[in-house]
């Protein structure tokens, strides 16, 4: 029986045997990806050892026991488990295999990573529910090795998969061993932005020392936005950093003072952020799905420490989701409208993360037939059925102005707000069309500002700007309203709206100019909002205002999104795993960083908040995962929100509110 197999030996086929980090770091290695020399201490090895010490029956019968709503005696039954497994001696044989790949290592210092055969998986992501152990000699092998065995058994791993229903048999752990890389700069990418889940942008942070700070959120890191098409920086932002985590000269790490001059200036220069994406993106066409990778840069070499998919983007399945959603539902008399008058396409919808679908149709009149859709699938279910459908009721169509008009009515209430559609899901989808389908000329959302014209205004203007799109999007822009609510009553043959240029340049024309024109916008069954805020502005183009701290004037704190949503609460203030069993059902999390036993209490929590971290970190990534509002990186949420506070966490826009009683 084999109990360790370097990465050449190993495959993506692995994950029974090496788990799923080690069979993907194996496989990375087979197609060049530069990545640390190691080996797999494999499953079997586990398996051997609990056989061997009799202890199998033993974890049975107390997982057996287990009350996933009763986190104490989770606690308990993991501690009975773990000092068993610690208690127990690991066999000659195993010893003697691993300590023998340890010295072809050829090194002083090794990473001991816990790898689950149900980890890094698509349907999983085990964010940290395992053991990992940096900068570990020879003499402490064995018991790093034997703690990753034991951390199958913590409890926030039991925890997780009782929840995710795998507490069954079959699952198993092995243990990555590889050569520690002393990193100058560390941290997460994601190949696909986890926020916007914009797949043209690249997402990476960055901090000094070893990544593991940024993984676990202790520190705010810088991050930079890439376009994946030709690796250029679409923007940054650099976050100040105190202290780093550094590989200790005799094993182990340690907290150290980030020297002054390194304090404020960026991890990364610009061609160490283009290598860096030129090598994310290898990575992800390799896998052909976007992918979280932990990276390292040592010596003027960048090193991937392990890649797993990211577990939080819902299946691209939007052409079929319009069908179901749009197409297949009955030929109301706007949907028919829009196909009379000319060519229809429809965005992406919203993802299953997102509390509601909100459909709608863009469009832009060009013939008389319906010539194409964002999908080919598309194209061919217009050919055989819209063509065949509309058209042959031209006689029912030749009364569809005064019906459009009166089934739009309702559209006049739309500028209230509510369910707005997200810009950056409009934006996204048009990206995606203009390549597939460059004759296409896109209309753009109301209000929309280029870049290369946001470039282009000194820091005054854009501060001057945020008072004038906050009273825009709150509709106390007269010209705007009144325009607009004049527009809705007129709607017959057309749905308007304003040009980027005239809200631009306050040129606003009539309505009766408006109502000349060839193209527009239909929303169904939505409500329409101008969206140009300061933080509109900030995330869309990195341009960052100034900010409030929390005053009782404006009684709001505010922080980077993770995951956006809205949810209100009272706070409940976690400042370490002990008091992880006292946050109530619906309450707001508030922690300087979250912490993978933190688990339980994440499930309880309405939405959470953090001092420190940014979009890569365990706070982030849970949240994604169970689709909970989420701000990170707020500096001061701990030293200013106090238990039992009510506050509203509006994850849209980065703001945390205290609400009064």
């Amino acid at each position: 029986m084999k109990i360790t197999q370097f990465f050449n030996e190993l495959g993506a086929s692995s994950v029974d045997s090496a788990g799923g980090k080690g069979a993907s770091l194996a496989d990375m290695c087979r197609i060049g990806v530069p990545v640390p020399a190691g080996f797999v201490v494999l499953t079997d090895a586990f398996d051997l050892f609990i056989a061997q010490t009799r202890i199998n029956t033993f974890i049975e019968a107390h997982l057996s026991k287990v009350d996933i709503y009763d986190s104490q005696g989770i606690e308990k039954v993991s501690k009975i488990i773990q000092d068993r497994i610690l208690a127990a001696e690991i066999p000659r044989d195993i010893q003697e295999e691993v300590m023998a790949s340890f010295d072809r290592l050829d090194t002083t210092f090794v990473a001991v990573r816990s790898s689950s055969t149900l980890e890094d998986s698509h349907g999983n992501s085990w964010a940290g529910q395992l053991e990992s152990y940096l900068n570990v000699d020879r003499n402490n092998l064995s018991a790093k090795l034997q703690e990753c065995w034991a951390s199958l058994f913590s409890p926030r791993a039991i925890y997780y998969r009782f929840k995710r229903e795998s507490n069954t048999d079959g699952i198993s752990v092995a243990v990555v061993v590889q050569k520690m890389v002393n990193s100058q700069v560390a941290g997460i990418a994601f190949s696909v932005h986890p926020v916007t889940k914009d797949r043209t942008h690249i997402v990476i942070e960055a901090s000094w020392g070893l990544g593991s700070a940024v993984v676990s959120g202790a520190i705010t890191p810088d991050y930079y936005i890439v376009d994946k098409r030709d690796c250029s920086l679409v923007r940054s932002q650099v976050s100040r950093q105190e202290q780093k985590i550094v590989c200790g000269i005799n094993g182990g790490i340690a907290w150290n003072e980030v020297p002054l001059s390194d304090k404020e200036v960026p991890k990364l220069l610009s061609e160490q952020i283009r290598e860096l994406s030129k090598l994310i993106i290898h990575i992800e066409q390799h896998y052909n799905f976007p992918c979280d990778i932990e990276w390292a840069f040592e010596n003027g070499q960048f090193y991937i420490v392990q890649s797993r998919p990211i577990t939080t983007l819902s299946d691209d399945n939007h052409s079929q989701a319009v069908y179901e959603k749009v197409f297949t539902r009955d030929f109301s008399l706007p949907m028919l409208q829009v196909w009379y008058k000319g060519e229809a396409y429809d965005p992406k919808p919203w993802s299953g993360e997102q509390q509601a679908f909100l459909p709608y149709i863009v469009f832009v009149r060009e013939d008389d037939t319906v010539k194409s859709y964002y999908d080919p699938k598309g194209v061919e279910w217009m050919k055989n059925h819209l063509k065949e459908s509309a058209n042959k009721k031209k006689e029912f169509l030749k009364s569809l102005e005064e019906q459009i008009s009166r089934k739009l009515t309702p559209i006049q209430s739309i500028y209230e707000g509510e369910k707005c559609l997200s810009k950056i899901e409009l934006l996204r989808f048009i990206e995606d069309f203009e390549a597939a389908y460059p004759w296409v000329e896109a209309m753009w959302w109301l209000c929309e500002m280029s870049e290369e014209e946001l470039s282009g205004l000194d820091i005054s203007s854009i501060r001057n700007l945020r008072e004038a799109t906050n009273q825009l999007s709150s509709g106390t822009d007269i010209v705007v309203r009144k325009s607009l609510t004049m527009l809705f009553p007129h709607l017959k043959e057309y749905v308007h709206v304003l040009t980027i240029e005239e809200i631009q340049a306050e040129n606003f024309p009539t309505v009766e100019d408006l109502k000349k024109r060839d193209h527009g916008f239909i929303f169904t069954h939505n409500k329409l909002h101008v969206e140009v805020t300061r933080e509109t502005v900030e995330r869309e183009y990195g341009i960052l205002l100034e900010r409030e701290v929390i005053s009782s004037e404006s009684n709001t704190i505010t922080g980077n999104i993770a995951y956006p949503g809205v949810a209100r609460g009272r706070v409940r203030r976690i400042m370490g795993h002990k008091q992880i069993s006292v946050i109530e059902e619906g309450e707001i999390l508030v922690s300087p960083m979250t912490m993978p036993d933190f688990l339980p209490a994440m499930e309880r929590a309405a939405a959470f908040i953090t001092d420190e971290g940014g979009m890569t970190c365990h706070a982030a990534i849970v949240a994604r995962e169970m689709q909970k509002p989420c701000i990170v990186g707020t500096k001061v949420a701990t030293q200013v929100l106090r238990d039992g506070v009510l506050v509203e966490v509006d994850a849209n826009a980065g703001l945390v509110r205290l609400l009064t009683e």
